[in-house]
């Protein structure tokens, strides 16, 4: 009898959730987690100190949104930021709304209070309607945001995370989990992400009208939103600034 002393991973093995969910960030070219540590995230944060991706700890979770922020317009990668409940993912409303309002493509990961208190108004559960929703904070500005009520739905609520914040116009999502849905066991499987849309075009003549504008205009300013950072799209609009002799701001 032959014994493998390298035994081969098993994927149909279970692990936890956490540590699923680390290796489908490792699968998406994560490299960086900026965040504050609580007890609503420290399994997350435990299966993060066995895994390549490096956790940057911010002294405080505003601090650690806009790191995230600023790595994702710098690296063109999504920014993935980790919070503490009620408080913790308050204090970084700031942060993950400027991305959002920047088109910056940002994964904001909530620790929540336990499923099984829920609506029980445990310590930092946001209740103060009786509605027991910390996502709602976010549901205003970001391009959307789930709570994860099965450890099973998790691969693939971060699956649409990583897609919808990255994709058409980039932006930041919430993915709110309950802190003991980290620690039950899952059996790992594949959730690639898809390839991207084409991104949205304009319809020929109006995209030909625009050009007829700004062709006749006498004094054509070029006024930048923040959705333009790559490096294709800034020499595009150099060219057409060039071509029109024209100023531009950035909003």
């Amino acid at each position: 009898m032959t014994v493998d002393v390298h035994p081969r991973e098993d994927s149909a093995v279970a692990v936890s959730a956490a540590e699923a969910l680390v290796r489908q960030l490792e699968g998406y070219g994560v490299e960086y987690v900026f965040g504050t540590c609580g007890h609503t995230n420290i399994a997350l944060l435990d299966a993060l100190g066995r895994s390549p991706i490096t956790f940057v700890i911010a002294r405080h979770e505003q601090a650690a949104a806009h790191a995230a922020d600023g790595y994702a317009r710098a690296s063109g990668k999504p920014g993935v930021l980790l919070v503490h409940v009620g408080p913790g993912m308050m204090n970084a409303v700031t942060g993950v709304a400027t991305a959002a309002l920047d088109s910056v493509p940002l994964v904001a990961i909530a620790g929540d209070i336990p499923s099984y208190y829920h609506g029980r108004h445990p310590h930092q559960e946001v209740n103060l309607h009786a509605d027991a929703d910390q996502t709602a904070i976010y549901r205003p500005f970001v391009k959307r945001a789930w709570h994860v009520h099965r450890a099973e739905d998790l691969a693939r609520f971060t699956e649409r995370a990583f897609w919808t914040a990255s994709t058409g116009r980039p932006g930041a999502v919430l993915l709110n989990v309950p802190m003991d849905l980290f620690s039950r066991p899952v059996v790992p499987a594949e959730h690639p992400l898809p390839a991207h849309e084409a991104v949205p075009a304009l319809p020929a003549g109006v995209a030909e009208r625009i050009a007829v504008r700004l062709a006749e205009a006498e004094r054509p300013l070029i006024y930048l939103g923040g959705g333009l950072r790559g490096e294709a799209g800034r020499r595009a609009l150099l060219s057409l600034a060039e071509h029109l002799d024209a100023p531009w701001s950035t909003r």
